[in-house]
């Protein structure tokens, strides 16, 4: 089938230098996602309608106002299987089904929608050698044009049970040992991202992303993940860095959750709220070379328990770097943790309370 939106050209690996447009005057601790601030990740600068010229440095135009349908027959109920040339980058393509299967290596999907529905299973299956590339798409189950609960002025639904499980989807996952790159892709209506987390000189790196809305948020069916889940540890190197990442849920934002050595992830300049224990990074105490610096732990959101899985902490022992993480609260936040006498101060690894000074351990 011919897609006139195929461009193949060589792509390069790894993490682009990216400028971020901020507000004049506004800071993280003030800002907020769908705030009109545009200092964060939100429905005004990620997903395919945001794509600007020159996407990713590919030469690209703007969104153009539509995008090209990959197929006429598209359905929720049948699964699409696409195989690129290698190297190919596919622009301002709308699929829709209840399962999307993807065939080819080092592939860039710009300003693209993936829409479906299939509870309880992947919207996006990877079968990509060693790199894949979204860059300005949207991930989002077909019911709804908006996450239910979410007008487009708070990060994500104050309330639950957001997209009902039948109406939802549940991963994108990689199937082979295909690295990604994320960048300003918009993300809902889901229960987790399952990717590769990263190899020696290849990091898995996100940028920029609105991960927001997680799916029947009034159940247990699903565990609630933003990236991840991660459950066998051994992972990294691993990027994360100017994502929003806020959701009711029962599990984590930075989902990775196994007892094996995770090495070389750096979580960085995040806004972060809702979730069980937000950040989670290993079961057990023997993760190295982490840094977690210049994050929002806002307290907008509910919490069912904290901002890091366990306390779990190795610290500079470990060669890891906790600091410049900062708690954010405002009177009427749904996080009664904290109270706007704590905005401002600084979260440490080690307990639940703000202080008053950074963390140096």
């Amino acid at each position: 089938m011919f897609v006139a939106s195929i461009l193949v050209v060589g792509v390069s690996g790894g993490a682009e230098s990216r400028a971020r447009t901020k507000a004049a005057g506004v800071s993280a601790i003030e800002a907020r996602p769908n705030d009109g601030s545009g200092y964060w990740p939100d429905f005004s600068n990620t997903g395919y309608a945001n794509t600007p010229a020159n996407a990713g440095g590919l030469g690209l135009g703007a969104y153009p106002g539509g995008l090209t349908d990959y197929a006429s027959s598209m359905s929720a109920d049948k699964p699409l299987t696409l195989d690129y040339p290698d190297n190919s980058v596919i622009s301002f393509t709308h699929f829709f089904a209840g399962k999307v299967y993807i065939y080819g290596d080092n592939l860039t999907f710009v300003g693209c929608l993936f829409e479906g529905t299939d509870p309880n299973d992947n919207l996006v299956q990877i079968y990509s050698d060693s790199n894949i590339k979204f860059l300005y798409s949207t991930f989002k189950p077909n019911s709804y044009s908006m996450p239910p609960g979410n007008d487009g002025t708070v990060s994500s639904s104050h309330s639950k049970p957001g997209t009902p499980f039948d109406k939802s989807w549940q991963l994108s996952t990689t199937m082979k040992e295909a690295v990604a790159v994320m960048d300003h892709n918009d993300i809902w209506g889901n229960a987790g991202m399952e990717m590769v987390t990263g190899f020696p000189g290849r990091p898995s790196t996100w940028t920029n992303n609105y991960i927001h809305d997680m799916t029947d948020t009034s159940h247990d069916v699903y565990h609630h993940d933003g990236i991840g889940p991660q459950s066998e540890g051994d992972g990294g190197p691993m990027i994360v860095d100017h994502n929003t990442l806020a959701s009711l849920g029962n599990t984590n934002a930075l989902a990775l959750q196994g007892g094996g050595v995770y090495d070389h992830i750096s979580f960085t300049n995040n806004y972060v709220s809702g979730w069980g224990y937000a950040v989670h990074i290993g079961d057990v105490d023997n993760a190295t070379n982490i840094t977690v610096t210049g994050n929002i732990f806002s307290a907008e959101l509910e919490q069912l328990y904290g901002f890091l899985y366990g306390n779990i902490w190795g610290g500079s022992a470990r060669g890891s770097t906790w600091r410049g993480n900062l708690i954010q609260a405002r009177s009427g936040d749904d996080n009664h943790t904290y109270s706007a006498a704590d905005n401002g101060r600084y979260l440490w690894p080690t307990d639940a309370v703000s202080h008053t000074t950074d963390y140096t351990g």
